[in-house]
């Protein structure tokens, strides 16, 4: 983050959780931003709030087997941290609105939140089926375990997110049905030049909704929580695309 940004440059937001110029140039090339440690003091209570919600018997989930997922399980709560007293406020916690306001500027719209249990993979995809391609949004992500590329780390195809170029065109074509990527690639999914995302509890992965992404070699229980924002819509209002959102974070 940057100390030297200056509080009026978004608003009212200080400056001091803005990110620096050379962070959201990093965002707008290559599509994700990972943000070590910023929520590591808060892991214990995030944790907890997260253990809370699915512990919860009473607490309504979605579980799918989509293809998307090699119809493996996969364990959702939408509108997340909105239903826990100790993960909501972080939909206005100041680190998350500088980061918000850096990438996006003062004029956003919240866009809900998910949770996610993964037992499977995530095959190459964007989360163009969240919202339009023509609408910007990005996605902030915590994973809640330490993950590699041996365990599900999140895998992300740099510049990938210029889904109007012919690279990010092939791919969001090339890449619709997993079960032809080794007959277009001569390789499998796992193969695909990619950057892998290593996490630790505690840090932070931003990243553009059109950017396409997958996961493989996911361990069992794997954690995430996702919370989306982005570009006010007119006609739209905060939190209309809640149950829309609240499906997208499939990495």
């Amino acid at each position: 983050m940057n100390p030297q940004s200056s509080p009026a440059a978004a608003g009212s937001v200080d400056g001091k959780h803005l990110l620096a110029p050379q962070q959201i140039h990093y965002f707008e090339t290559f599509g994700y931003l990972k943000i070590p440690g910023l929520f590591r003091d808060d892991f214990s209570r995030i944790v907890d709030g997260f253990e809370h919600l699915f512990g919860n018997e009473e607490q309504p989930v979605w579980e799918t087997r989509e293809a998307l997922h090699g119809d493996e399980r996969r364990v959702i709560i939408p509108g997340f941290i909105e239903q826990s007293p100790l993960l909501a406020p972080l939909q206005h916690d100041p680190r998350v609105l500088g980061i918000v306001h850096s990438l996006i500027g003062p004029e956003y719209q919240w866009a809900s939140s998910d949770g996610n249990l993964f037992y499977c993979e995530s095959y190459w995809h964007s989360d163009m089926y969240a919202t339009p391609l023509n609408h910007y949004h990005i996605k902030l992500s915590i994973y809640l375990d330490e993950l590699s590329g041996d365990n599900g780390a999140i895998r992300i195809i740099p510049g990938s997110h210029f889904h109007q170029q012919s690279f990010g065109k092939t791919l969001q074509k090339q890449f619709r049905d997993p079960g032809k990527i080794r007959d277009i690639f001569g390789v499998d999914g796992c193969d695909i030049p990619a950057v892998t995302v290593e996490s630790s509890p505690g840090d932070l992965i931003v990243w553009n909704f059109r950017t396409i992404h997958g996961s493989y070699n996911g361990g069992e229980r794997r954690r995430l929580f996702s919370l989306n924002f982005g570009e006010k819509v007119p006609g739209t209002h905060d939190g209309k695309k809640k149950v829309a959102h609240g499906a997208a974070s499939s990495g």
